[in-house]
């Protein structure tokens, strides 16, 4: 072999060096590689965390979950008697979780565990609610206790059925009880456990303790101590009322299918007076109690009554007739000051 063509050779293997070394891939700072262990999968995760940004689509996928329930926590934090309601993944199975619907809905589906009660069992055949003693039995009857963590739900929070069951639970003394913040559908877009099995639970011993306060009585609501309002259709309102009510339809409180946040409650009560006592009225426990509980979201001292109650009375003398033409008042007797014969609460 000659110089040349060694030297030759010797080039052609330093440049087929050269060639190979800048084919190769370099090893970067922060990835998890060694010499002769490169692991492409760890080096092209790195860079897809740190350059690639997420679309929606994925950010959502990813923490819609968390996302939802942060949201719930702080608008239930956000009400001034927010202990009465119960976020949809605080449900525990220590909890006697109680499904309201009327009709056939539960034997379709409800949340595992719960047992049925319709709230139309409080009532008796002539729309009344029914005795303390009658309705201890009920929820005795059902395995419920004065002692249990008691959490109600219904069909939608506007159909006012698990408002109106917790009013009933709330006058007969149980102080362990929340309305779930959210219906069946909300419960089953959570992910969580629901069935088609009906569950029932030993008998118990209901021993009920009326608490005061909660249903007003006529000389209550005719003594002028408290704002009234009227929930009943708007029609009905202007056909006759209470004197000094106001009017306010169950709809304002509701948004979609749930209880408005602290802000729109705040804009629908924004004319009443938080340091005087409410009284609700209608001639439909469901429209009342979704008023009533709304006021208690707020921190109101409502209570709730009946137009039937209020006509029995006309009927046999009492005064402050149903057929109202003077002018209307505020709650506590004071003038309503825009003149008018009655103020609609709900419109600002």
């Amino acid at each position: 072999m000659t110089i040349e063509s060694g030297f030759s050779i010797f080039v052609y293997l330093i440049s087929l060096i050269f060639i190979v070394m800048a084919a190769a891939p370099t090893t970067q700072a922060g990835c998890s590689c060694s010499v002769g262990n490169w692991d492409p999968s760890a080096f092209l995760n790195s860079e897809l965390d740190t350059q690639i940004p997420q679309t929606a689509g994925s950010q959502d996928a990813a923490g819609s979950s968390g996302s939802k329930e942060s949201i719930q926590q702080e608008r239930i934090a956000s009400f001034p008697n927010g202990d009465i309601i119960k976020p949809l993944k605080s449900v525990s199975s220590s909890d006697v979780v109680i499904d309201v619907t009327n009709g056939d809905s539960y034997a379709s589906s409800h949340i595992k565990n719960a047992i049925h009660i319709p709230s139309s069992e409080f009532l008796n055949a002539e729309g009344n609610l029914k005795t303390d003693e009658e309705l201890a039995a009920v929820l005795g009857g059902a395995g419920v206790s004065r002692n249990d963590s008691v959490v109600l739900y219904g069909s939608k929070e506007s159909s006012g059925e698990a408002e109106f069951a917790f009013l009933v639970l709330r006058y007969l003394g149980q102080e362990d009880l929340k309305l779930l913040d959210g219906s069946l559908a909300d419960w089953n877009e959570a992910g969580l456990p629901n069935e088609t099995a009906a569950n029932a639970r030993p008998t118990a011993e209901y021993l009920a303790s009326p608490v005061d306060g909660v249903i007003a009585d006529y000389d209550y609501v005719r003594s002028g101590q408290a704002q009234i309002m009227d929930v009943r259709p708007f029609t009905e309102f202007g056909k006759g009322r209470i004197t000094g009510s106001t009017a306010l339809d169950p709809s304002n409180v509701i948004k979609g299918d749930s209880i408005k946040d602290k802000a729109g409650l705040d804009t629908v009560f924004s004319r009443l007076d938080k340091d005087l006592p409410i009284v609700v009225y209608s001639d439909d426990y469901s429209r009342s109690s979704l008023v009533w509980y709304a006021l208690q979201l707020m921190g109101y001292n409502a209570s709730i009554y009946t137009w039937e109650d209020w006509k029995a009375h006309q009927e046999t003398g009492g005064r402050n007739g149903a057929d109202e033409t003077g002018i209307a008042q505020t709650g506590a007797g004071q003038a309503n000051a825009s003149g008018s014969k009655y103020m609609k609460l709900g419109t600002t």
